[in-house]
């Protein structure tokens, strides 16, 4: 009996590592900016004329994992500055994040950026917009791993992103609204059944942030680390006179036609920005 357990654990072990190999492989292949160091940029782009009551820089840029769901995204902030009467400057060029050309926005919406992004030059700069009054949006893969600069984890997410659930990758869970008074979350009802990657985290961010939405660990399997009864999944704080909202949802592109999220990210830019 002994010897069939042990051979069964070596063929699972074996099993396992064949499927982390995959994994592995596929990621090589399909994702190689993960497997080589981050490239910078230092040539800012050409801006255009930024005539709207909000101007938001949005950047896409990916020195790590790149999210199929960046087009619909783009595309999504597109139409709500359309809308809206905002201007909006899209691109995957970080070069822009210098003191000059900030002092032209309003707003920097991270859409899906990963990886080590700046120089320290351009950290400085963007520290410094956001404690001089510059709003900040991230959305999901804004807040995971992959980012290396202490302050942007520490003080501008305040969270440190782990992983999520892989067997079962997006699960429908059940999401609860614990403040709708937010201009964010008001257009909400008290909970939000929806499909996603579930974002977990090293600890809860509670205490240095203001939860907004947090979900239910118990309506989903979040598999190797849960965080119990105590799981944010958007919030907001300020630093020094920035405002800053981060959202862990969205990781498929039909996330950004969901009437729910769409409302809830172009009330959360009037809000950073200041409107």
């Amino acid at each position: 009996m002994k010897k069939w357990l042990w051979l069964f654990g070596v063929l699972l072990a074996v099993t396992l590592l064949a499927y982390q190999f995959r994994l592995y492989i596929f990621a090589a292949l399909t994702q190689p900016q993960m497997f080589t160091s981050p490239s910078f940029d230092t040539q800012p782009p050409a801006l255009p004329g930024m005539t709207g009551e909000l101007k938001i820089l949005a950047l896409a840029k990916t020195n790590s994992y790149r999210h199929a769901a960046i087009p619909a995204a783009s595309a999504m902030l597109q139409s709500i500055s359309d809308e809206h009467g905002w201007s909006i400057f899209q691109t995957e060029n970080a070069a822009v994040f210098n003191a000059d050309d900030l002092a032209k926005f309003d707003l920097v919406v991270l859409n899906n950026a990963t990886g080590r992004l700046f120089t320290p030059e351009q950290e400085a700069a963007f520290v410094e917009f956001v404690e001089n009054g510059g709003g900040v949006v991230g959305i999901h893969a804004a807040g995971d791993s992959s980012q290396e600069w202490h302050w942007y984890v520490s003080e501008l997410i305040r969270a440190r992103f782990t992983g999520h659930p892989m067997q079962q990758h997006i699960q429908p869970a059940t999401l609860i609204v614990e403040d709708a008074s937010h201009p964010a979350t008001q257009h909400l009802e008290a909970s939000w059944l929806r499909s996603d990657e579930w974002y977990n985290f090293a600890e809860s961010p509670r205490g240095r942030v203001n939860v907004l939405i947090s979900i239910d660990e118990t309506t989903y399997d979040p598999e190797t680390e849960p965080m119990a009864d105590d799981h944010p999944m958007v919030w907001w704080h300020e630093i020094g006179r920035g405002r800053v909202f981060y959202s862990a949802l969205g990781h498929s592109p039909e996330a950004y036609s969901e009437p729910r999220m769409r409302t809830m990210v172009t009330n959360a830019m009037a809000w950073a920005g200041k409107l």
